[in-house]
């Protein structure tokens, strides 16, 4: 999490044009803290590139390259990850340790009351810090499973995004034609083992096990995503109110028996999300909560008389959060998350009602210069849980080195116990141009 460490990068005026380059080069590791592996070594590379068509009209470019020389992530043949992206949304690999990807490409319009961004970007919705209910919109990478921030895990999606203000509530509207997913890594470090999440499929002698492609939504308009949200702020309190009408992010693993083989096929399945966040600043304490309700959550169930080992029902969730800023170089948050099933059924691999809870603390140090932060995830259900601890140093203006840390234990079946032989440290180096 903290060892890719942001650095503000000085810009360099390419010419005189108006035109405006900048980004970051980071060399990162990570050493498995068991065995002394190494798990990663990055160098990861993202110029931006800006400019101004006209004093209404300006537009960003932004791209990555990654070299993973490790190849502990993604192994081998990292092609079958082009599965979870639209056709217009893939990353180009050579060989199996680099890729390029544009990240984000994407024109901003101001047209009367009305701005528009079209192009690649990134939406986030909501208040929660690290725990998503409302902030749907852009799918993930499960690379490094949910180590790093939203904002490199992200998948930029092609879409419209138009927003007008009407008195004191502001509008935004969004169509989203890119019809691409959660990106979780079949093989590596961070490939998903839990029951949780994974069906657990116990052949019959004879009975082969197969894996089908993904059926993926692909038709124009009739398959894409649209959103709406309504802002505003009263009484000290800021707001919104969420609509989200969008294919779930996550596969929906269906199995279909016969005597000679158990096939696996995943699917993506329509979803309406509906929710709001509020937030406050009492002194030097800042409340947060979000509330969401999802239409359509497809649950794995191990219940024999189920036919395809799915069971769907919808979910109500909900955070809230306390920052308390105890002085101008210390913070710390806490956040309490809470997900509930409308139905229950035997079999069901989760509880009916799951909770998490996250405890952050920040201390900043040296004219801010040291910054060394500590944060808890646990499981309120399995007793499993992350520790993430790191320290950034900001050498110069445009270097800053990193170190950290990540322990996950408990359940080994749990989301986060599952990686329990994965634990590392990690070290960084970031320039900023």
């Amino acid at each position: 999490m903290i060892a890719a460490a942001a650095l503000p990068g000085g810009v360099a005026r390419a010419a005189s044009s108006g035109l405006e380059l900048r980004g970051e080069a980071t060399l990162r590791t990570a050493i498995e803290i068991e065995d002394g592996d190494v798990q990663l070594g990055e160098l990861l590379v993202e110029p931006e590139l800006s400019g101004e068509v006209t004093p209404e009209i300006s537009w960003t470019v932004i791209g990555r390259l990654r070299i993973d020389a490790a190849d502990e992530l993604e192994p081998g043949d990292p092609g079958p990850q082009d599965g979870f992206r639209s056709p217009v949304n893939r990353r180009l690999f050579i060989g199996d340790t680099t890729d390029l990807e544009l990240r984000e490409a994407y024109a901003d319009i101001y047209a009367g009351q009305w701005f528009v961004r079209a192009g690649k970007q990134q939406v986030v919705w909501g208040q929660a810090d690290g725990l998503r209910v409302l902030d749907q919109v852009n799918p993930l990478s499960f690379r490094e499973f949910i180590m790093g921030d939203f904002e490199d895990r992200r998948i930029p999606l092609w879409m419209v995004n138009a927003e007008r203000s009407f008195g004191g509530v502001t509008a935004q509207f969004l169509w989203i034609p890119d019809h691409s997913y959660d990106e979780v890594p079949a093989d590596g470090t961070y490939a998903v083992t839990s029951p949780l999440l994974r069906p657990q499929i116990r052949p019959q002698p004879g009975q082969a096990v197969r894996f089908a492609e993904a059926d993926r939504p692909d038709r124009l308009i009739v398959d894409d995503d649209y959103g709406v949200r309504l802002t505003g702020f009263s009484d000290g309190w800021d707001w919104s109110v969420n609509a989200l009408y969008a294919y779930g992010d996550g596969q929906v693993l269906r199995q279909a028996r016969t005597p000679q083989a158990v096939t696996v096929t995943p699917d993506y399945e329509r979803t309406l999300l509906t929710g709001g966040s509020v937030s406050n600043a009492f002194g030097k304490a800042t409340v947060r909560a979000e509330i969401g309700y999802v239409t359509d959550r497809f649950v794995l169930t191990n219940d024999p008389q189920d036919t395809d080992g799915i069971f769907e029902t919808g979910e109500a969730s909900g955070v809230i959060g306390l920052d308390y800023q105890v002085d101008a170089d210390l913070l710390v948050s806490g956040q309490v998350f809470a997900g509930v099933l409308t139905d229950d059924a035997p079999g069901l691999v989760r509880d009916q009602v799951t909770g998490t809870a996250s405890l952050l603390v920040r201390q900043e140090f040296l004219n801010d210069t040291v910054e060394v932060e500590g944060l808890l995830l646990q499981s309120l259900n399995q007793g499993d849980g992350l520790v993430q601890l790191g320290a950034t140093y900001k050498l110069t203006d445009a270097v800053t080195l990193a170190a950290g840390a990540d322990v996950f234990y408990g359940n080994r079946q749990g989301l986060f116990g599952q990686f329990g032989e994965a634990d590392r440290v990690t070290l960084a180096v970031t320039y900023g141009f």
